[in-house]
């Protein structure tokens, strides 16, 4: 598939994607799993252990953030060497997104313990209580992302635990917050920065295993499927999931990324929530046994995730050329 910049699609009508409640007999969410992922890249899931008022108290604190004056916000601004943070000028395939970002990440602990996710993101001054409330959201999709890669894990019929070392010692799972205002934040400044601002994120696939996203009661989210954008509605008490690339290669292609973009807000802004769960610096991804053969050979060399995920976040951060992809690594 080909989209060139601009490129709205054909006229689609919106489709529901499946909606999986994992409170259900294992052996048929697991069925139902595999099935979305094989045929949709993205499914929501609701019987989740990710309490309501823990949701909407992350959302809360995220919309007051966003509320701060521009200048206070970019006093909390990413840089080329420290990825966590604000940031309102990110790219998408080399085109600015309409949007503002602010990224909180992981960093191993002393004692050797789960990563906590507080040292290097520069906090905003707005008291314990939204950091305490990020911690405590992160930690909280970061165990519902090990229980759904456990679930794909036996969808292709390898044990639970089989990718589990894949995010150890410490994986670089982050949590985002994302802000889609009506007005471009960039609207004083739009000479000095790279062209786009027209969609909210430009078209994509994540980078990494799985994102865990939370979002609010307006619909913006869109994926590519029979040659149109088909909008993705959020579901009250739902979290909307996708695959992201190294599924894509430990499926050997049987599951693909799927790709999808977020549309500019016109008339209400909005927020949504994604924790992007992926491997340690140290992994690296190829396919797995059960989905090679000698008729079906591995289509990927190994990648080497903190190779591919930093040439990532450059080109997200700044035009440094064109965007790695995982087919830069097919055999």
């Amino acid at each position: 598939m080909d989209l060139q910049h601009g490129d709205s699609g054909a006229a689609a009508p919106d489709l529901t994607i499946p909606l999986i409640d994992l409170t259900g007999p294992e052996s048929d969410v697991v069925a139902r799993i595999g099935g979305a992922c094989a045929d949709w890249g993205f499914f929501q899931v609701v019987g989740h252990d990710v309490a309501p008022t823990l949701s909407a108290r992350a959302i809360d604190h995220a919309r007051a953030f966003f509320a701060l004056p521009a200048a206070e916000k970019r006093m909390l601004s990413r840089t080329a060497t420290n990825p966590w943070g604000y940031y309102d000028r990110e790219l998408t395939k080399n085109l600015r997104d309409k949007k503002e970002i602010f990224d909180i990440g992981p960093e191993p602990r002393s004692d050797g313990a789960d990563s906590l996710w507080t040292t290097r993101t520069p906090w905003p001054d707005q008291g314990a209580g939204f950091r305490d409330c990020m911690a405590t959201y992160a930690h909280a999709c970061e165990a519902l992302s090990r229980r759904l890669l456990g679930l794909i894990c036996l969808g292709l019929g390898v044990e639970r635990e089989r990718l589990a070392a894949a995010f150890e010692p410490t994986s670089t799972s982050f949590l985002r917050l994302n802000h889609y205002p009506v007005r471009d934040p960039m609207a004083d400044e739009i000479r000095a920065v790279a062209p786009g601002g027209d969609l909210g994120i430009h078209h994509h696939t994540d980078a990494g295993a799985l994102t865990v996203l939370l979002q609010d009661e307006n619909d913006g989210l869109q994926v590519w499927r029979d040659g149109g954008w088909r909008t993705i509605s959020a579901i009250p008490g739902a979290f909307v999931i996708n695959i992201g690339d190294m599924v894509q290669v430990w499926s050997n292609d049987l599951y693909r990324a799927p790709v999808h973009r977020v549309l500019a807000m016109d008339r209400v802004d909005r927020l949504s929530l994604p924790l992007f769960y992926n491997p340690a610096y140290e992994a690296r991804v190829a396919p797995i046994e059960t989905c090679t053969a000698p008729q079906a050979p591995a289509r990927y060399r190994p990648i080497p995730w903190g190779e591919f995920r930093r040439r990532r976040a450059d080109g997200d951060f700044a035009d440094y050329g064109a965007e790695v992809q995982i087919s830069d690594y097919r055999v």
